[in-house]
Parts: structure tokens; sequence; C-alpha cells
């Protein structure tokens, strides 16, 4: 892969419940988790036709460095790019080579809930 072409921020952020000091109710609060370079790339409208076909919300991918923290991103945890918020669809998927230069990040519209702060 060439890292040159990653040359967008993106903040992947992890969700904890809080108790509302106030209520004592929980709420879901979210912070950073980590803040990568990446190369953010719409799908094309064949893609999102096929992913649509299959149920699936599946807007963009996200390429990033393989890292050990990279490497922690799960699917509970929601993307920051460009004044959006992006739910993580399904595990990261490594690259078919090495296996550890690169993780792909498919990035899917999510409900009200993940656009919330």
């Amino acid at each position: 892969m060439d890292f040159g072409k990653l040359k967008h921020r993106i903040t992947i952020q992890v969700s904890k419940d809080t108790q509302d000091p106030v209520t004592g109710k929980l709420i879901k609060t979210w912070s950073v988790f980590v803040t990568l370079w990446a190369s953010v790339v719409d799908l094309s409208t064949k893609d999102q036709i096929a992913a649509k076909a299959a149920q699936s919300t599946i807007q963009a991918r996200a390429k990033v460095r393989y890292s050990s923290k990279s490497a922690q991103i799960e699917s509970t945890m929601r993307v920051l790019f460009d004044g959006y918020y992006y739910k993580i669809d399904g595990k990261p998927m490594r690259d078919p080579d090495s296996r550890r230069e690169y993780l792909t990040i498919n990035l899917a519209t999510g409900d009200m809930a993940w656009n919330k702060g």
C-alpha cells in the first residue's frame, strides 16, 4: 500500500455508559480511542446498489495503517470523518498479503443514535 495516499484524518471513538449525576440514569458517551491517517473512499454507485441488495448500509471504506492500536478497532466503535459519524460495519479486514500492513474498515450510515455526540 502507498501510505502517501493516507490523506484523511479519521477519529475512532469508543462508547462508554456513564451515570448522569442529576438523574442517575445511564447514558452513552463517546470518547476518542485513536485518531489515524486514512484513505477514505466512497462506494461506487454499483457497490452501493449491491450493498443495499444485501441489506447493508455501507457507504464508504477507510484504509488505515496496521498498528497495535488500529488492530484493537471493533465494530462497537464509530468513526468521525469530515463532520459525520459512521458505524463500523463488521470487523476491520487485514490486508490479504502480509496481514500486518493495513486494515480496511467498512463505514456504514447508522441510525440517529450514531450521529449524536
